[in-house]
C-alpha cells in the first residue's frame, strides 16, 4: 500500500496523469465544438503538475494550456476576441500554478522549520534530562530560589547537606525559605534594578535543618527568567577543612615550640655542667683566693641559668585586639562540633547571650581551645557515653567559658602546665603554651578540680578596658 501511494505522489506519474488530462480535455472540447466550452477544465491539471514543477516552468506550462485551449475550442480567434480570451487563459493557468506552487513551497518550508524546531527542542530536552541528571547526582549542594528566597530546586546533596543528622527525603526543601538555611544568601537582592546578571561567590554560615552552623563556600549567579528572577547557588561544606587547618596550625606552634624548649633545654644542660666542673674545682683548690674567683664564677653560672628558666614564650606572643566573641564561639562550635561527632562524643553547648567584645588573639585563643578539646577527645576515646561542655558566662571581673568532660580526670595536677610532662603520645607542651598565649594578652588558663572529669577555665579580659 505505502508503495502504491509512493508511486501516486511521484514526479512521473503526475506529469503522465496530467498531461494525459490535458490531451483528454482537449479532445472533449474538439468534440462538444461550442455546447459547453471547457477551459475551464484545464485548470485541474495545470494544478496538479505544478506541485512538481519549478517556478520558472510554470508560465511554461500556462502559455501551452492557452494554445491547447485555444486550438480546441470552436470559437473563431480574432485581434478583438482572442487576444483578450488567451490572455484570460494564460494568466488563469500560471496564476493558478503559481499559488499552487507558493502555498506548496510554504508548507514545505513551513514544516521544515517545525521539524527543525521539534529537532531542536529535542536536543534541549536531552541536554536538560543530562544537565539534570548531573545536578541531581552531583556531589556538590545546588540550590534554585526565587526572588522571594522560596527554594525551587534542590538536589541530594542538598537535602543531605541541610537536613543535618535527619534522614534527607527527595525534594523536602522545596517551597521552604532560604533564610533559614542561608541567612546572608537569602539577603541578596536577586531581581534588583539595573542588576541584569551577578555571578560572584562567598563565604558565609550557614543552618542545618537542626539548627547546627556549618561554614560554606557559595557560588552563586542571579538570572532572569520568564517567570521572574532566580538564583542558583552551589554550597560546598568547608567545616572540615577550617578544623583541619587550624589543628595544622596547632601542631606547627607545638612543634616550634617543642624545638625552642629544646634548644633551651640544652642550654640549661651546659650550664649545668659547667656548674659541675667549678663545683669540682672548689673542691680540689684549698687556696682562699681562688676559692674567691671560683665561687663568683659558680654565681655567675646560677644567675645565667635562673635567667633561662624563667625565660617565658615570648615568641608565642601576639598583639590583643578587640574580638566578638558572640561571633568566635559560632566558628569554634564549627570547627569542634564535627570531630566530637565523629568521635560519638556529645557535646553540650551553654552559652550565655549577648556575650561582650574582649581582648585577645582569635588565632591564638582558636588553638587554645582546640588544644583543650583534643585533649578531651584522647582521654574519651573509646569510652561510652563521652560528653564534653562548653559554658561561656560574663563575670563582673571579665568572661569566663569553661571546657569540661565526663573522663577519669587529672592524676597529677601539678604536672599539667609543665612542658614535657604530657601523656605518652603527646607533645606534653599543649597546656604550657595555652597558658603562655593566654597570658600573652591578659587571659589566664587555669584549672579546676571537681567531683568527675576534668574541667578548664578559660579567662578574657572584657574590651573596653585598659589593655
Amino acid at each position: 500500500m505505502h508503495r502504491v501511494i509512493s508511486l501516486f505522489k511521484s514526479k512521473p506519474f503526475i506529469l503522465l496523469a496530467g498531461f494525459l488530462s490535458i490531451a483528454c480535455i482537449a479532445w472533449a472540447d474538439r468534440r462538444l465544438n461550442n455546447a459547453i466550452p471547457l477551459g475551464l477544465l484545464y485548470l485541474a491539471p495545470v494544478v496538479a503538475i505544478s506541485t512538481v514543477l519549478r517556478r520558472w516552468q510554470i508560465p511554461l506550462l500556462g502559455a501551452l494550456c492557452a494554445v491547447i485551449a485555444e486550438s480546441s475550442d470552436a470559437f473563431p480567434w480574432t485581434i478583438e476576441q482572442g487576444i483578450p480570451r488567451d490572455a484570460l487563459y494564460f494568466f488563469a493557468y500560471m496564476g493558478a500554478g503559481l499559488y499552487v506552487s507558493e502555498a506548496l513551497h510554504r508548507r514545505r518550508a513551513e514544516h521544515a522549520h517545525m521539524a527543525a524546531i521539534e529537532a531542536e527542542m529535542e536536543a534541549r530536552r536531552s541536554v536538560e534530562e543530562q544537565l539534570r541528571l548531573v545536578v541531581q547526582n552531583s556531589s556538590i549542594s545546588i540550590i534554585t530560589a526565587d526572588e522571594s528566597g522560596l527554594i525551587l530546586h534542590a538536589n541530594a546533596a542538598a537535602e543531605r547537606l541541610f537536613q543535618g543528622e535527619m534522614e534527607a527525603g527527595n525534594e523536602q526543601l522545596r517551597g521552604m525559605s532560604l533564610a533559614g538555611f542561608m541567612p546572608s544568601l537569602a539577603r541578596v537582592q536577586v531581581s534588583k534594578h539595573g542588576w541584569k546578571q551577578l555571578r560572584t561567590m562567598m563565604q558565609c554560615q550557614g543552618f542545618r535543618a537542626g539548627k547546627d552552623p556549618f561554614l560554606a563556600d557559595v557560588w552563586f549567579s542571579t538570572y532572569t527568567t520568564s517567570r521572574g528572577a532566580r538564583l542558583t547557588a552551589m554550597i560546598v561544606d568547608s567545616s572540615t577543612e577550617m578544623r583541619d587547618r587550624e589543628q595544622a596550625n596547632l601542631e606547627q606552634v607545638l612543634v616550634g615550640s617543642k624545638i625552642a624548649i629544646g634548644a633551651l633545654s640544652h642550654e640549661i644542660r651546659n650550664i649545668c655542667a659547667a656548674i659541675s666542673v667549678v663545683q669540682q674545682n672548689l673542691m680540689l683548690n684549698a687556696q682562699a683566693e681562688d676559692q674567691l674567683k671560683e665561687f663568683d664564677a659558680l654565681r655567675q653560672l646560677v644567675a645565667a641559668l635562673e635567667r633561662l628558666a624563667s625565660v617565658e614564650l615570648s615568641l608565642v606572643k601576639r598583639q590583643a585586639s578587640k574580638v566578638q566573641l558572640d561571633a568566635f564561639l559560632r566558628d569554634l562550635y564549627i570547627v569542634i562540633h564535627s570531630s566530637l561527632r565523629e568521635a560519638e562524643i556529645k557535646l553540650h553547648w551553654e552559652i550565655e547571650p549577648g556575650l561582650p567584645d574582649v581582648w585577645a588573639d582569635q588565632q591564638s585563643l582558636l588553638q587554645v581551645f582546640l588544644n583543650l578539646i583534643r585533649n578531651a577527645e584522647m582521654v574519651l576515646n573509646g569510652s561510652p557515653g563521652g560528653e564534653v561542655r562548653v559554658c561561656a558566662v560574663q563575670k563582673t571581673n571579665g568572661v569566663q567559658i569553661t571546657v569540661s568532660d565526663n573522663g577519669p580526670g587529672v592524676s597529677s595536677v601539678e604536672q599539667l602546665f609543665r612542658p614535657f610532662a604530657g601523656q605518652p603520645g603527646a607533645s606534653g607542651l599543649g597546656l604550657y603554651l595555652s597558658r603562655a598565649m593566654m597570658r600573652s594578652f591578659r587571659g589566664e588558663l587555669s584549672y579546676r578540680p571537681g567531683d568527675r572529669g576534668a574541667t578548664f577555665a578559660v579567662e578574657l579580659a572584657v574590651a573596653g578596658t585598659e589593655e
